[in-house]
């Protein structure tokens, strides 16, 4: 990812630690987390470091997922014995249902505007392969199987399977001195 952004002109892309990025005090006028947040030890430390490199008045966007996020998949890969499959939603608290209030702690302004972005598939094959791209150890041929099944006889009767996102963007700015 980062080499592909390197090839944008004009650009600097620095690849480093979210709770020790290598900025002056007050150097940008946006960051923006990007589905990462839930993937830390500690996002609240990630949010005082947001907050420092930010000028007063900075603004800050976070995209999150919530609890039910690709909940439909979570219920394919249980039903063929594979609730490891799931996919993972959060690493720590840091989600949709908590993150404004999170935010509000380090940052004014909190906004939540949640993502219309659901899926409609109209056939297995991608499911069962997204599914399968999740797992240490792939799928059985029973399992691949009966995954297609399960879908399948969804999307006769519905004519897609749909897959409900939970995704937000919380904006906020940076508190005034």
């Amino acid at each position: 990812m980062c080499e592909r952004l390197r090839a944008i002109p004009h650009g600097q892309v620095v690849r480093c630690d979210a709770v020790g990025l290598p900025f002056p005090d007050a150097s940008f006028d946006t960051v923006v987390a990007n589905h990462m947040l839930y993937h830390l030890d500690d996002p609240a430390a990630a949010l005082r470091e947001f907050a420092r490199v930010l000028r007063s008045g900075g603004r800050l966007a976070v995209a999150l997922n919530g609890r039910d996020h690709l909940h439909e998949l979570a219920t394919i890969a249980s039903a063929i014995g594979r609730p490891d499959l799931a996919p993972a939603i959060s690493l720590n608290d840091f989600m949709a249902e908590t993150g404004r209030a999170r935010m509000a702690r380090y940052f004014a302004d909190v906004a939540v505007e949640r993502y219309r972005c659901d899926l409609d598939i109209p056939a297995a094959d991608p499911i069962v392969a997204y599914l399968d791209s999740l797992a240490d150890q792939p799928l059985t041929a029973r399992q691949r199987s009966a995954a297609d099944a399960l879908i399948q006889a969804h999307i006769d009767v519905h004519g897609v399977y749909h897959v409900r996102k939970h995704t937000v963007l919380i904006t906020a700015s940076r508190r005034t001195a």
